[in-house]
């Protein structure tokens, strides 16, 4: 009987819903509010607003102003006449200040051509509904916000579930042109692939495209796409997610030479009550409801409502208790699916940390090391920033060990065996940061920046797992080595200006004086002979009383040890100063080619060894462009290197082999670059550090003064914002690199 009454009763709902499908038809369809500007309150308006005088002059001037309406309802739309939110405030503002609107629509004018418009000032004088952006603000002035809005991401109702805009980045997403969306995404999500629409209705499409799969999803305005999705009909769309950007604040955009016009639109909009306001936007934004209702219509409606409750809640009572033997049935089952989501929920525990950290560092490289069984996890960016491939390595904690640098190595396990005490004992949120070498595929070491924090502990404090990221810094030790001997370089430029006198004056009075020796003892001159005569000897005498005393090579060696002081403040005086030669556009090759021409002829006078039995292998590449620099300076920088990479190479046993300087001439990006490289003796790894350092040299007492490759280095680095680097291999190669960039229009004919 409860059956047959139950079945009864389904049928009767059913039919009522039939009849009030029907009743409903009878009536029409549900036409959309639209506010009327007969039902605001324009004088109270008016009262409220003071306009200054500029302002006044300009509504004087009686201009028409032209309104560029888009299609992005319901802020505004024009599919059959211009209507929507901004129109309806338009609308006030025509009547409360008598400006008269002219408005044109997307079939007019696109959206890219409205915003080259306005900017020009020809064509377009307002666009209603427009978010501010630093951007557009170059051209154009922008009222009070009208309306906050969030962002929501569109899918299809059949589709993956999406949490925000990280899960679309493999999806193809569609985006109006232009649209203040399309520069926040690709700004924000650079890899995404976005389909940008052109057409003239760009909302619509963007829908439409998503509803037909052609794209996966689409982003904007939540009001806008509930209009769309309710007018067009498009029931397999859904809001998916919000879309985490900043919302959207509509505003009026104005040209920015009628200010004027912005300000009286401003102090409108803040002139509005509150129920002015509520009254627009509840007629567009709330739900929409049937007009023309009669008495006698109602009082049916109400009927029939209050018979469908009472019919529902006899329903639901009868659901009700069929309802409570389902529940018991099921209990059980629940019981075993309760144990299974319990070890799932543990399992996503475990892996929020993990997930949470590569979301935030998807460049990084993501390593978890489980504490407790000592395994561990590599992502694939952990090993591709060392040239290997995700599955080239085992992913065990030895990987690690192994690939690191053997100075670093035992500070590396000891920071992390300090930070695991520390956790357990003191701090248990404190995360850990270290520095240190790992060697790449290609046999470079590559410095890496390890970040990590425990996200899993004991009861009693004892963590169980280490998760963290790892970071790619070698550009940036490069750079600070770079930035560390520049400091250098500056010091002993400050210390030599400060010095110069102070030694340079010494130095010419010790010179002076051992020159004036010289032509005394040593030039036939009247007065030297006749001087020798008066103390009863003769100027031969006194000259073989030096010689047998060594007195005359005591004085060059005076006077030798003078020269090389002076040049050594020279060179000093080089960082200090600079130079006051011109800065001209001249070629590499023909600047490394005469100072080859010059070194040969220079250290050819030499006894250590014979630049030309050198051999000189040229490797230049056609087409190299000119550079912007000070040519005898340049030439400065060649002649050391060639000297000092001449004289380790007379040092070296060839058997059988020669000696050989490598000049290579090369294009690179932005720059030309200069290599000299010689199969000399090479140096070692901590001499390679510090041939830039000033007074560092590794020749014997007298045979140099530490000097030459740090002024070489200044010349490079501060007189003509290069790059200089040297590699080497101990006894097989030295190389020095030199990057200058390309001549432009930026060079000056001198630098002061």
């Amino acid at each position: 009987m409860m059956q047959n009454a139950y079945f009864k009763y389904i049928y009767f709902l059913f039919a009522f819903f039939i009849l009030l499908s029907s009743a409903k038809a009878s009536f029409g369809a549900y036409p959309e509010q639209i506010i009327h500007v007969k039902d605001i309150e324009i004088e109270a308006i008016k009262k409220k607003i003071q306009l200054s005088e500029a302002e006044i002059a300009w509504l004087n001037l009686n201009l028409n102003v032209i309104v560029r309406v888009g299609d992005w309802p319901p802020f505004m739309m024009a599919e059959n006449e211009v209507s929507g939110i901004a129109i309806d405030y338009l609308a006030i503002i025509a009547k409360v200040h008598g400006i008269k609107f002219k408005y044109i629509t997307q079939k007019d004018i696109s959206w890219p051509n409205t915003l080259k418009a306005i900017r020009e000032r020809s064509g377009v004088d307002i666009i209603p509904a427009i978010q501010p952006t630093a951007e557009r603000r170059k051209y154009m002035d922008f009222s009070k916000p009208y309306q906050t809005l969030p962002w929501v991401i569109v899918t299809r109702s059949d589709s993956n579930f999406v949490g925000g805009l990280e899960d679309l980045k493999t999806k193809r997403i569609s985006v109006q042109e232009r649209f203040i969306l399309q520069k926040q995404i690709e700004k924000k999500y650079p890899g995404f692939n976005l389909n940008i629409v052109k057409t003239s209705t760009p909302t619509l499409d963007s829908l439409k495209e998503v509803a037909t799969g052609e794209s996966y999803a689409t982003i904007n305005a939540l009001p806008v796409v509930v209009y769309f999705i309710r007018h067009y009909g498009l029931s397999n769309l859904k809001v998916a997610a919000p879309a985490k950007f900043q919302d959207l604040e509509l505003a009026m955009g104005i040209r920015n030479d009628w200010p004027e016009l912005a300000s009286i639109i401003s102090k409108t909009i803040q002139a509005m009550s509150q129920k002015d306001v509520g009254a627009i936007q509840n007629a567009w934004l709330s739900v929409q409801y049937e007009q023309g209702f009669n008495p006698n219509k109602v009082i049916r409606w109400t009927l029939l409502g209050v018979a469908l409750f009472v019919g529902i809640v006899v329903l639901f009572s009868t659901i009700n208790q069929t309802l409570k033997r389902q529940v018991k049935q099921r209990t059980k089952a629940l019981e075993a699916e309760l144990e299974e989501r319990k070890r799932i929920q543990q399992h996503l525990k475990n892996s929020e940390e993990r997930y949470d950290l590569a979301l935030r560092a998807v460049s990084d490289g993501l390593w978890d090391w489980d504490l407790k069984t000592n395994n561990v996890f590599f992502s694939p960016r952990y090993f591709e920033m060392l040239g290997y491939e995700s599955n080239e390595l085992p992913q065990t904690y030895e990987t690690w060990t192994k690939l690191l640098h053997p100075e670093d190595k035992k500070r590396a396990e000891k920071i992390l065996s300090v930070y695991l005490k520390k956790i357990s004992e003191n701090d248990q949120n404190a995360p850990f940061s270290m520095e240190f070498r790992m060697k790449a595929k290609d046999g470079e070491w590559k410095w890496i920046l390890s970040r990590g924090k425990v996200p899993i502990r004991t009861q009693n404090g004892t963590p169980l797992r280490l998760i963290g990221t790892h970071i790619d810094i070698t550009e940036r030790k490069k750079t600070e080595k770079i930035m560390v001997q520049t400091e250098k370089m500056m010091s002993v430029g400050g210390l030599a200006a400060g010095m110069a006198h102070e030694i340079n004056n010494p130095l010419a009075g010790i010179l002076g004086a051992v020159q004036n020796i010289q032509n005394r003892i040593y030039k036939d001159i009247k007065k030297n002979i006749s001087t020798a005569k008066e103390c009863d000897t003769d100027i031969e005498s006194i000259r073989k009383y030096f010689a047998l005393r060594g007195i005359t090579p005591m004085l060059e060696n005076i006077q030798t040890a003078g020269f090389r002081a002076s040049t050594i403040v020279q060179n000093m005086l080089q960082f200090s100063r600079k130079s006051n030669l011109n800065f001209e556009i001249h070629d590499l090759a023909i600047l490394l080619d005469k100072t080859i021409e010059l070194a040969a002829s220079d250290y050819n006078l030499k006894n250590d060894y014979d630049f030309k039995k050198i051999e000189i292998k040229r490797e230049y590449d056609s087409k190299v462009p000119k550079v912007c620099c000070i040519n005898n300076d340049v030439q400065q920088v060649f002649l050391n290197i060639l000297k000092n990479g001449a004289e380790a190479m007379a040092e070296k046993d060839y058997k059988g082999a020669s000696p050989m300087f490598v000049l290579r001439i090369k294009n690179g990006k932005e720059e030309v670059i200069v290599e000299l490289e010689d199969n000399g003796p090479g140096m070692t790894e901590s001499t390679r550090k510090r041939v830039f350092d000033p007074f560092y040299t590794t020749k014997s007492v007298g045979k140099g003064t530490g000097l030459g490759l740090s002024v070489s280095y200044f010349i490079i680095t501060e007189q003509h914002n290069g790059i200089m680097e040297v590699e080497s291999t101990l006894g097989m190669n030295t190389r020095f690199t030199i990057k200058l960039p390309v001549e432009g229009s930026h060079c000056p004919r001198s630098k002061t």
